[in-house]
């Protein structure tokens, strides 16, 4: 087998070639790696938007029973069951 020899011209435009690679294969990398960390951020958005609408669901479910009654009177309305003894920080404004 016979190599002919090359002008420097195609030289310089493999080269060129090369380098304009390898710039783009570096700025794309950086750009799967900002995407792939925005990937995990919507991931953890989303694993927590699901806790949220489970909790929502179970409180739906539980709404008009017993205790849904008198978590919402304890909270909202400040009663107390017959008996309880309250203590009120006087500190507390």
């Amino acid at each position: 087998m016979q190599f002919r020899k090359t002008s420097f011209l195609t030289k310089l435009l493999i080269l060129a070639v090369g380098v304009y690679a390898v710039v783009t294969l570096v700025s794309l990398q950086d750009r799967v790696s900002a995407a792939n960390e925005r990937v995990r951020v919507l991931e953890e958005q989303v694993l927590y938007a699901e806790q949220e609408y489970a909790l929502a669901e179970q409180d739906l479910a539980e709404l008009g029973s017993d205790k849904s009654i008198m978590k919402i009177a304890r909270t909202r309305l400040g009663m107390v069951e017959l008996g309880e003894i309250v203590l009120c920080d006087a500190d507390a404004q």
